[in-house]
């Protein structure tokens, strides 16, 4: 939500793509997903490659998206801690309700599949 007093400001992420507030390397943009769960996200631009189109894409990130409906951070660190140890009474449950997850692995395929269809011509086109 936006907040007078302190400055900050919000956009709807259907009508904002990431290279409206994201332009130079350092801009940076706090991001909640799942408004409620509390999923703080600080979204850093680090460098811009060369544009070989017109679709955004990442080139690298680190660590896994929670799965959803995991139940905001504290049921995060519940299914990490059941799904870590084999004798957790939940352990048995978490595995059947997502499967084995890897927390450390960053998945850029599922990132710029979802990425796709976020089109904008180019200006200089």
């Amino acid at each position: 939500m936006p907040d007078r007093e302190s400055g900050t400001s919000c956009e709807s992420e259907r009508k904002t793509r990431p290279d409206d507030v994201l332009a130079r390397p350092k801009d940076r943009i706090a991001y909640e997903y799942d408004f409620g769960d509390g999923w703080e996200h600080d979204i850093v631009l680090e460098a811009i490659g060369p544009i070989t189109g017109d679709e955004p894409r990442v080139s690298d990130g680190r660590r896994a998206c929670p799965p959803e409906d995991v139940g905001g951070i504290p049921g995060f660190e519940l299914f990490l801690e059941a799904l870590g140890n084999p004798r957790h009474p939940r352990h048995q449950e978490m595995l059947e309700w997502h499967g084995p997850f890897d927390s450390e692995a960053f998945d850029i395929t599922a990132t710029n599949r979802g990425l796709r269809g976020r089109r904008r011509k180019r200006p200089d086109a």
